[in-house]
């Protein structure tokens, strides 16, 4: 297949850091063929909102998907009755349960101490596949992977390959209405305000009054479903039961009036699911600030990343909780040392934050320093004799010590600074004597990937 026309693929993963090298090692099988769509987070070192309709967006962009569903602990409660003895993510297995209501062909390996079981009929684009693998050496035992799961792979691969091409997808700017005629008196106002702000056309589906051919005609050609569960309507709850059939993407809403019947029996029941993203209500006026951003995240696109792109991607899931914050007071030329130390870290698939290479022109620099201060795991200071002078490297180091057994502090003297920081006398400050900047960046990132990857052990021994 010539790269142009490469099938989009959503990807299903473990964010964990053990578990990087288990993504990679199927990812390396389907890259050449193959595009990673992702919802990469606006913000670097955050994480997307957790926004179901978003994810329904991005699966019906999607020519495949592919999930590799790794062991884990869960915590108490996040697993429904559906999967309650199951050892896994709770939303990885939504993600799982979202694809196959849209039928989307699909390659699911799964770990066998999870405890998930396939269906009991797999069709032809439909592959899932057990592994084992170590709990340290996190990649799929070498034997079973060549003489088995590969294979299969391949298989699913083949038939893919031969039956699918790359889709043309455009999003529909029509928002088909479910909510029933009491309630649609109250929030019209608030949906067209919030609809037409994105761009969408309201299209009612009102099965009181229009034929079942033009309620699905409605259906067929949204791009957005506003549906409403406070009152109990059997011709709205079967109109959302074809559109929820479809895999449309929807935003779903319950008032809290006096009465309200409860989420039905479709929204019931998958972990990780729907009862995680209700739009509770008892207002209209409560509507519009939960409704925007989800609206709007419709449209938050992100390029489908290729080849060298992917697998950077998938790498900096090792690190994507880290934030390492660089404080210092250097000047051009001496502070080629950080601008080295940032692209080195940004190379690695770490989250740097240094104030010249961040800030841009018309932001709040104080609040957004204010963010990132409570956001860093790992607080470098390069400490040259001007240091204390600077007063913004004073509150810098300041906000740190308050957070003192949080984060991970790094010092550096530099520029023939040889006495530390009164604060920082108790830990080892390395010093940067070599008049090469390059060879003073790598000491100072070699003791950062230390220090990270220490942090990454601890947290797969706890």
């Amino acid at each position: 297949m010539v790269e142009e026309n490469r099938l989009a693929v959503y990807f299903s993963h473990s964010w964990h850091a053990r578990d990087v090298e288990l993504n990679l090692q199927v990812w390396k099988e389907l890259v050449s063929e193959c595009a990673l769509l992702v919802d990469v987070p606006e913000e670097p070192g955050a994480d997307p909102p957790y926004y179901i309709n978003r994810i329904e967006e991005l699966l019906r962009r999607a020519d495949l998907f592919v999930c590799v569903l790794a062991y884990r602990e869960p915590p108490p409660g996040e697993l429904t009755a559906e999967g309650g003895s199951l050892r896994c993510s709770a939303y990885s297995l939504f993600e799982v349960r979202l694809a196959e209501r849209a039928d989307i062909p699909r390659l699911v390996l799964y770990e066998l101490r999870t405890g998930f079981r396939p269906p009991r009929t797999v069709r032809p684009w439909e592959e899932y596949i057990a592994f084992t693998c170590g709990t340290k050496e996190r990649r799929i035992e070498s034997q079973r992977w060549t003489t088995v799961i590969l294979a299969r792979v391949q298989q699913w691969k083949a038939w893919v390959l031969s039956h699918r091409r790359p889709q043309s997808y455009e999003l529909s700017r029509s928002a088909a209405i479910l909510v029933s005629t009491p309630l649609y008196e109250r929030v019209s106002d608030v949906l067209q305000t919030e609809l037409q702000a994105s761009g969408y056309e309201m299209v009612r589906c009102d099965p009181e009054r229009q034929r079942s051919s033009d309620v699905f005609r409605n259906l067929r050609e949204a791009g957005l479903v506003m549906a409403e569960f406070g009152t109990i309507d059997s011709g709205i709850g079967q109109v959302y039961a074809a559109a929820h059939g479809l895999g449309l993407p929807a935003i779903r809403m319950m008032s809290n009036a006096t009465g309200t019947p409860g989420l039905p029996w479709i929204l019931k029941g998958d972990s990780g699911g729907f009862e995680k993203d209700i739009v509770s209500w008892s207002q209209p006026g409560d509507l519009a600030a939960q409704l925007e951003p989800r609206i709007s995240a419709m449209d938050r696109l992100s390029e489908a990343l290729r080849d060298k792109d992917s697998f950077d991607y998938l790498q900096s899931k090792r690190y994507a909780r880290f934030v390492v914050f660089i404080s210092h007071t250097l000047k051009v030329p001496d502070r080629a040392v950080v601008a080295e130390v940032y692209t080195l870290l940004k190379d690695r698939h770490i989250t740097p934050y240094e104030y010249h290479e961040v800030n841009s022109a018309g932001i709040d620099w104080k609040e957004a320093l204010k963010e990132w201060l409570k956001k860093t795991t790992h607080f470098v200071a390069i400490l040259d004799p001007t240091y204390e002078q600077s007063p913004m490297c004073e509150y810098e180091l300041r906000e740190i010590l308050k957070r003192k057994g949080e984060v991970t502090i790094l010092p550096f003297m530099i520029g023939g600074r040889d006495k530390p920081n009164p604060d920082l006398v108790n830990i080892h400050n390395e010093l940067l004597a070599s008049p090469d900047p390059h060879a003073n960046a790598k000491i100072v990132v070699r003791q950062i990937m230390t220090a990270l990857d220490d942090a990454v052990s601890r947290s797969e021994s706890d």
